[in-house]
């Protein structure tokens, strides 16, 4: 979407102090060329042209706050930081900067910034809008009134959409895909890999593996939701609090039907899955198809990353609201069986797994409230489940 620029007469004082600050803040980030932002607007649905950024950072005239603020967020963007966090808090604190220059402008000109809606008269005095109450009677303004501000209203991108708690979720995954190793190498970079996530209490709860690069892998799980555990409801993606990664650089270019590429992350991936049932204190996990059973190997180097914060720790991690959602996943699984009616013995154990959480869960947070003794490891007991000729 392409944003317009009306002449709006201001202080120039101001104006001046807003360019220069703005300009100062621009130089600290690296100074990246106003075309590379504006690719950068590009690609994120917003069109920002060379000419718009120099006439917001030379300070002639006061641009648009769409203008402004979609320069703030793509020079973050183009130096890597695409934390929603430090995004949201940088474009509040310029978007204030604006205003206070704003407000030195004649009134009778409008300007609507980003996201504001013309109808809501309970906007009116939203700071960067300059929108003034309006009339009773909305249909008595002139239709080329509304044609012209329609032009300042942008349609927000999806990560402005998205709750706080998954804002924040998703941006330490962007985090953690982004670590690197001693030699500058991006961990989720590796083409052949495989991974483990583990829940709000450190327990392993899924082991993958993958050939096509382990950041998509790792995507799909957990932000577009396209995998079949995700799909089946077996794997609930707000019980992931962190991820654990094992990329095998030497399989790098190697091809997808080598044998031996597939022996050796078949290996790997049976090597962790055992040693998480080991270190789950169930001895389960939610896997619905058991890795290939192999001999143990060695592992190559791995790096395990929060995908949570305090914030969400004390939210979406609190005991009664695991249960709740432990149990809405449960009945899913139930629903699944119900619905389809044939289903294959690897969901229907997780339904087990998933019942036997619920029940420690539960048990643990009964205890807490009555002032109990919190429940033995052997409260549940599925371990019937390992005798299988799949394990």
């Amino acid at each position: 979407m392409q944003y317009s620029e009306p002449v709006i007469p201001v202080d120039p004082a101001l104006l001046q102090a807003f360019a220069a600050d703005l300009k100062a803040w621009h130089v600290a980030l690296g100074e990246p060329s106003y075309t590379a932002i504006s690719r950068t607007a590009s690609k994120h649905g917003e069109s920002l042209s060379p000419a718009s950024i120099n006439n917001l950072l030379t300070g002639k005239r006061l641009t648009s706050s769409a203008i402004a603020l979609a320069f703030v967020r793509n020079v973050l963007r183009h130096v890597g930081n695409h934390d929603e966090v430090v995004l949201q808090s940088e474009v509040a604190r310029w978007l204030k900067r604006w205003t206070e220059v704003r407000s030195s402008a004649n009134p009778a000109v409008i300007t609507i910034a980003p996201g504001v809606d013309r109808t809501d008269t309970s906007m009116a005095n939203h700071p960067g809008s300059a929108l003034p109450p309006a009339p009773e009677n909305q249909n008595s303004a002139p239709p080329d009134q509304w044609q012209a501000s329609e032009q300042e209203v942008r349609r927000p991108p999806t990560s402005e959409l998205l709750p706080p708690n998954l804002r924040i979720f998703r941006s330490m995954v962007d985090e953690a895909l982004r670590a690197e190793d001693s030699q500058r190498r991006q961990w989720a970079d590796a083409r052949w890999g495989c991974y483990a996530f583990y829940d709000f209490d450190g327990e392993p709860i899924y082991v993958g593996q993958t050939n096509e690069r382990l950041r998509i892998r790792i995507r799909r799980h957990l932000t577009n939701q396209r995998t079949d555990a995700v799909a089946m409801r077996i794997l609930d993606v707000m019980e992931v609090a962190e991820v654990e990664l094992w990329p095998l650089w030497e399989l790098e270019h190697v091809a997808v039907s080598d044998p031996k590429a597939r022996e050796r992350i078949d290996g790997v991936e049976y090597t962790i899955y055992r040693n998480a049932l080991d270190r789950s204190s169930l001895g389960l996990l939610l896997n619905e198809k058991i890795p290939h059973r192999t001999e143990p190997v060695d592992l190559p180097a791995s790096a395990r990353f929060p995908l949570v914060d305090a914030t969400i720790r004390q939210t979406q991690g609190a005991p009664d609201i695991r249960i709740a959602r432990c149990a809405e996943t449960l009945s899913r699984l139930a629903s699944v069986a119900a619905e389809r009616g044939i289903v294959s013995t690897g969901l229907r154990q997780v339904m087990v797994v998933q019942a036997a959480r619920l029940t420690r869960l539960a048990a643990s947070r009964h205890a807490y409230a009555a002032g109990l003794h919190q429940p033995p490891e052997d409260l549940v007991d599925v371990h019937y489940l390992r005798a299988l000729d799949t394990y």
